[in-house]
């Protein structure tokens, strides 16, 4: 199972787990009437690209006026079926409902689809009508699974030491930065275990407040499929969009240049994601990756640094005996790879290495496979070598890392394909 969380509020969190919807905010400009898709809005998808009906779905309440105790973690859910399958969408069009509350689609007055957060209320960042409710148009659908209905503080969460392991990909994010809050987030599978170990005991404990849970008033929402947009449709190279691209405004744009390159490195990133779901074979292969091991996990945008740092993708494989084996750490470059990249990434790895060896039991050695796809590669990069290091846990960790692998991308025939360079 991988796992997940999403940013909520009091403004929205009854009406996620009473209508068994969770949202996500619209990275998107809006002007004169007007949708423009930024870099941002792709990565998002990408996040989302992970989701399945494996994916287990954490909430995370922050706060606004709340007392501490009515903050914090709580959970658990799961995405949910919709025909017997996920439905990960966007809808421009239809308000969810209950009790008063909203998730919207877009403003009702102007059709902006942004908002802002002022004295206490949401209004639109356009008009500024009160709104009433958050404007979340990507959307999936999701079901009980395991609910702990104790909120589970930030204290133990994060500073408690009774309790084995740590949140380190979120932790990072709660330190102030631009670019580290997201509205979703994809976690470790051993984070995600940690959460659950820390919500049954605040819940055995009896400690913080309890959400509000009226099964009663529980009314799933079903979209009609036949109304939305799947989230894949835009990856749709045959397609025309209207994009901002730096700080222009430009209509009617596909998503990459005559030359086959994309517009956005975060288009990339959307494609890798959507590979290694519906087609991780073909990557693995392609990777060069050995035929008896297989993924585990991987995730986008995977913060592993106190600065910010962070991967592109991270794919966690593991052997034959189950036992977590390799780290692929993925950088993606929309343009040239060059020497500085690849200096790059081999900075990257001892801190990559522990954030994903640090928690669980791994292969001594344990190996990173470290892999830079951009559109061409620079020709003063030359071969590299593996190199080995050591980790000095109690038990220490060998590690080995392997060369770096270069693959060139271009965008043919509406589809990406890549060829390896080095």
């Amino acid at each position: 199972m991988n796992a997940v969380v999403l940013v909520v509020d009091k403004y929205s969190l009854d009406i996620h787990i009473h209508t068994l919807t969770a949202g996500v905010k619209y990275p998107v400009d809006y002007n004169n009437g007007k949708i423009y898709y930024k870099k941002e809005f792709f990565s998002i998808l990408a996040d989302l690209a992970n989701i399945d009906k494996n994916t287990l779905v954490f909430f995370y309440k922050r706060r606004i006026d709340e007392p501490p105790d009515e903050r914090g973690f709580i959970g658990i859910w799961k995405a949910r079926e919709i025909e017997n399958q996920i439905v990960i969408y966007e809808d421009l069009k239809e308000d969810i409902h209950w009790n008063n509350k909203y998730i919207l689609s877009r403003c009702k007055k102007c059709g902006n689809t942004n908002e802002v957060v002022d004295d206490d209320k949401i209004k639109c960042s356009k008009c500024k009508i009160e709104l009433g409710g958050h404007i979340l148009p990507l959307r999936f659908p999701i079901e009980e699974y395991h609910i702990f209905k104790n909120y589970l503080d930030d204290n133990t969460a994060y500073i408690d030491i009774t309790d084995s392991g740590r949140l380190s990909t979120l932790i990072f994010r709660k330190i102030y930065g631009a670019g580290r809050e997201r509205s979703v987030n994809p976690i470790l599978p051993e984070e995600a275990e940690k959460l659950k170990r820390l919500l049954q005991r605040v819940e055995n404990e009896g400690r913080n407040q309890k959400i509000l849970i009226e099964n009663d008033k529980i009314k799933p929402f079903n979209p009609n499929l036949r109304k939305i947009k799947p989230i894949y449709e835009y990856l749709d190279f045959s397609k025309k969009y209207n994009l901002k691209i730096g700080r222009k405004l430009k209509e009617d744009q596909p998503l990459y240049y005559s030359n086959g390159k994309v517009l956005y490195e975060t288009i990339l990133e959307f494609w890798m994601v959507k590979k290694l779901k519906q087609n991780p074979k073909e990557l693995m292969h392609l990777f060069q990756i050995p035929e008896n091991e297989y993924i585990e996990w991987f995730a986008n945008q995977v913060l592993f640094g106190i600065g910010g740092e962070k991967s592109d993708i991270i794919i966690l494989t593991k052997n034959e005996n189950h036992i977590r084996c390799r780290a692929i750490v993925i950088e993606l470059k929309r343009d040239i790879v060059d020497k500085k990249a690849c200096e790059q990434i081999k900075k990257y790895v001892y801190w990559i290495a522990q954030l994903v060896s640090s928690q669980v039991i791994t292969t001594n050695p344990f190996t990173i496979t470290p892999i830079i796809i951009g559109y061409e590669k620079s020709e003063d990069i030359g071969a590299n070598q593996t190199y080995n290091f050591k980790i000095p846990y109690s038990q220490p960790l060998n590690v080995k890392v392997e060369p770096i692998r270069i693959y060139t991308y271009k965008v043919k025939n509406n589809e990406i394909h890549l060829l390896k360079m080095l």
